[in-house]
């Protein structure tokens, strides 16, 4: 047994490299690095791989594959929504192969969160991004043709990731794994220490600002689902003082925008995020509906995004929201906001209150992240990505959180009830002893 659990935690490192946004499928199949093309035919033959690993994972623990489709149904119903959306897509071969990839990222996300404690998700995903972040340190210094950002941002360094920006966000999720296992000391500090600050390092050197805001906010996440437990004297304060924050935050942010953006590497125009999300707002009010099918929008020559596409080597819409709504249309954005929701409310409500609060903690912290990235990135709904992945765990934790929750509710209830009945029944029984005038 334990041999079958090192193959399955092995696999599942594997897969959360693979899935990291790296030139890895490209570079160890002989791709073009530069051409960053993770849909050529080698790279295809590697996720195939990967499918194959997946499926094994589920083969060794048969019973998952039964609890999967009900882990949580929101996700589900995204899933059959991307498949269904060939049906109006722009190119309908298209989106059912991105579907396919989209089912085995998902898949995968499920798996973890159903297969594995919790302090195991954050050690395995702090194992396999881990890697990733000493590989990116030895290709800047190796490779630096691959290592170092050599067309828009001179000198950043994006380490094997694609885009300096997927280094931040990858990152973020690092930092995030790290601080939850120092949080529960569920690992040596002097382990997790070390690579957090290996992990701030990498996030400076790449220029992402991005990467760093969303470190500090995650951090603050955690530490607020700490602050706010106990009773009402302690919560209100911290209450009202994460508020004043906030305010002084937005207001300090609507004075001096230009320089906010100036200081993390941005203009007033998001790097020309503005020009493209008017474009892509044209063509939501077209087909606001249903959308282009998944995943669908910007492939082709003749597409509606394609003079992005050509002019830009852009393929998204750079907004979680907007490129969630040219996929999926107003379904899709719905059931999306119900995710991030559960996300957001359960996960703060829970740590709040609950009985225990580490998980849900790191699921709001998750939820905060997304959706500070998800401004400037498309982070959802995303195949063979870590955001989405993490986001999956997320959900279906808090899911078996509630299930488990209600099931001890539900044990404590029986148990009162027959504790009861036991009473009853024995005072009913019970024997008549001699009193003040009662005959013995």
């Amino acid at each position: 047994m334990r041999i079958l659990e090192f193959l399955e935690k092995s696999i599942t490192v594997v897969c959360i490299m693979a899935f990291g946004g790296t030139v890895l499928p490209v570079l160890l199949t002989g791709g073009s690095v530069v051409a960053a093309d993770q849909e050529s035919s080698g790279a295809m033959m590697f996720f195939a791989g990967i499918y194959v690993l997946i499926l094994l994972l589920i083969a060794l623990r048969p019973s998952l594959a039964f609890r999967i489709p009900t882990a949580s149904p929101a996700v589900t119903v995204l899933l059959v929504l991307a498949f269904v959306s060939a049906l109006w897509s722009l190119y309908p071969d298209v989106t059912l192969r991105r579907s396919l990839a989209f089912l085995f990222t998902t898949v995968f996300g499920i798996y973890m969160a159903l297969r594995f404690t919790f302090p195991e998700i954050m050690r395995l995903l702090a194992t396999g991004l881990s890697a990733l972040m000493f590989l990116s340190f030895a290709s800047v210094v190796a490779m630096p043709a691959v290592g170092l950002d050599s067309a828009q941002h001179v000198g950043a360094w994006k380490g094997i990731f694609f885009q300096k920006n997927v280094t931040g966000r990858m990152m973020v999720w690092l930092v995030l794994c790290l601080l939850w296992l120092d949080w529960q000391r569920e690992a040596k500090r002097w382990v997790t220490r070390s690579l957090l600050a290996l992990a701030l390092l990498l996030i400076v050197m790449s220029r992402s600002g991005t990467g760093l805001v969303t470190s500090v906010l995650v951090a603050a996440a955690l530490l607020a689902t700490g602050l706010v437990r106990g009773n009402i004297r302690s919560f209100a304060p911290t209450m009202a003082l994460m508020l004043v924050a906030l305010i002084l935050a937005g207001t300090a942010t609507a004075s001096f925008w230009h320089d906010a953006l100036y200081a993390l590497g941005r203009d007033p125009t998001l790097t020309g995020r503005t020009v493209l999300w008017e474009h892509v707002l044209g063509s939501i009010s077209d087909r606001s509906l249903l959308g282009y099918g998944y995943a669908a929008y910007w492939y082709g020559a003749y597409g509606p995004g394609s003079a992005f596409v050509e002019s830009w080597g852009i393929n998204s819409a750079h907004n979680g929201w907007l490129e969630a709504t040219l996929d999926l249309g107003v379904p899709g954005v719905i059931i999306l906001i119900v995710i991030m929701g559960r996300l957001l409310f359960q996960g703060f409500f829970a740590a709040r209150y609950g009985a225990s609060r580490a998980e849900p903690a790191w699921a709001f912290a998750v939820g905060c992240a997304l959706v500070a990235i998800s401004i400037s990135e498309s982070v959802f709904l995303e195949r063979h990505s870590m955001n989405w992945i993490v986001l999956v765990i997320g959900v279906v934790r808090l899911m078996e959180h509630s299930r488990r929750q209600r099931f001890l509710q539900a044990q404590h209830h029986a148990r009162a009830q027959r504790q009861a009945r036991e009473q009853a029944a024995y005072a009913a029984n019970a024997p008549i002893y001699a009193g003040p005038g009662r005959p013995f």
